[in-house]
């Protein structure tokens, strides 16, 4: 789950003319690319690794929809190092990331690890990477920092605290159980079944991973955008506003053409919990301005055309015009999430799949109607509430 189980439980229940300087040849390029990454042992899902340029690759997770989703992770090699997309979303999984950097060049360290966001799929890792590479830089916008530092949001992940810990296991144990006994309803069809089933196995790995994991804040932070500079493969991290979280940052590779949007683009059902709707709709307009050739998405398969971009702006624009109507009528939240008509949307992201068409209601419909409810009505958007 995004937030860890917590949230599957609420889920559940201008140029100079001067002449300029010649750049430097390219610097040798490692090739020794692992075919596979296994992320965590037993049935856990494994992350796919696809090098979309040289210098830049990314490992995600694949279909079929996990109801635990494994947060993609994007390595750029720069000449003095790597720069890290996000961290993974476990200790194991970090360590098997650890292990590919070292697999690419044994020679070069992790420089920087950018956070996107402050879900755990995509900063729990962070610890075992400072482990490896202790002098890496570690990088987010202020409200990721604040939110990996707030009591609100530690019921979503493991932290220092063992009582939150045990709550935090005690959840995942009820959403196995959950898992498995949907697993049994012969009712569903078998492709749910299997999806139920598989789910649980799942989250019974995911929290034998996090056993031993903690989150941490990152050192640094920005503000508008931060530059990683380098001759072969510069790294700008910017923030275009807030989005799928407070905090959210996208990466712009320039040289490359490669946008990489963390959580403001997940596949192949968006998450709605805690967003901000008519802001993210101006930050996905923004990116879909911009010159790339490939948008790699927080989650699923990069992309290389804008249908999803305008598929999620449509979907959010649709939202935020049902939702105003009922909010001006004083319909209670309740209510208005059995009324707003998303069934198209979902037939489109569902793409006659009945596993993921069974989660866009609890993982989008939901909790974007109440982010666009309390929008609507001037109210406050939280990150760690419901």
């Amino acid at each position: 789950m995004k937030h860890i189980f917590p949230a599957l439980a609420l889920v559940l229940c201008g140029c100079a003319s001067a002449p300029q300087a010649q750049p430097a040849p390219p610097a040798q390029l490692s090739v020794a690319y692992p075919p596979d990454l296994i992320v965590s042992a037993g049935d856990q899902y494994l992350y796919e690794a696809e090098r979309i340029d040289p210098r830049v690759t990314v490992l995600a997770s694949p279909e079929p929809f996990h109801v635990q989703p494994l947060g993609n992770v994007t390595i750029i090699e720069q000449r003095e190092g790597f720069v890290l997309v996000d961290s993974g979303g476990s200790p194991p999984a970090a360590e098997r990331i650890a292990a590919f950097v070292r697999a690419i060049d044994p020679n070069k360290p992790v420089t920087a690890i950018i956070l996107t966001h402050w879900h755990g799929d995509h900063v729990l890792g962070l610890r075992t990477l400072l482990a490896a590479w202790p002098q890496a830089r570690t990088i987010s916008t202020g409200p990721t920092r604040d939110n990996l530092l707030s009591p609100r949001t530690a019921r979503f992940m493991p932290t220092e605290d063992a009582a939150n810990n045990a709550a935090l296991q005690a959840d995942l144990a009820g959403g196995v159980a959950f898992l498995n006994g949907r697993a049994q309803e012969e009712r569903l069809s078998a492709r749910e079944r299997e999806g139920y089933a598989q789910a649980g196995r799942e989250l019974a790995q995911h929290a034998r991973d996090h056993l031993h994991a903690a989150r941490i804040a990152p050192a640094e932070v920005f503000t508008d955008r931060l530059l990683l500079d380098d001759a072969d493969a510069p790294v700008e991290v910017r923030f275009l506003g807030r989005a799928n979280t407070d905090g959210d940052a996208v990466v712009w590779l320039p040289r490359q053409r490669i946008l990489i949007a963390g959580d403001t683009v997940v596949s192949p059902i968006p998450y709605g919990f805690g967003s901000f709707p008519g802001e993210w709709i101006g930050v996905l307009t923004a990116m879909r301005a911009m010159d790339f050739a490939v948008l790699v998405p927080g989650h699923g398969a990069p992309m290389r055309d804008r249908v999803y971009l305008d598929r999620l702006v449509a979907l959010l624009t649709d939202v935020r015009g049902q939702v105003s109507t009922f909010a001006a009528r004083g319909v209670p939240l309740t209510e208005a999430q059995t009324q707003v008509n998303l069934s198209a949307h979902a037939e489109l992201f569902a793409a006659g799949d009945p596993w993921r068409r069974r989660w866009f209601t609890p993982y989008w419909a939901e909790p974007i109607i109440a982010s666009a409810y309390r929008e609507a009505r001037g109210e406050p958007i939280v990150q760690g509430e419901s």
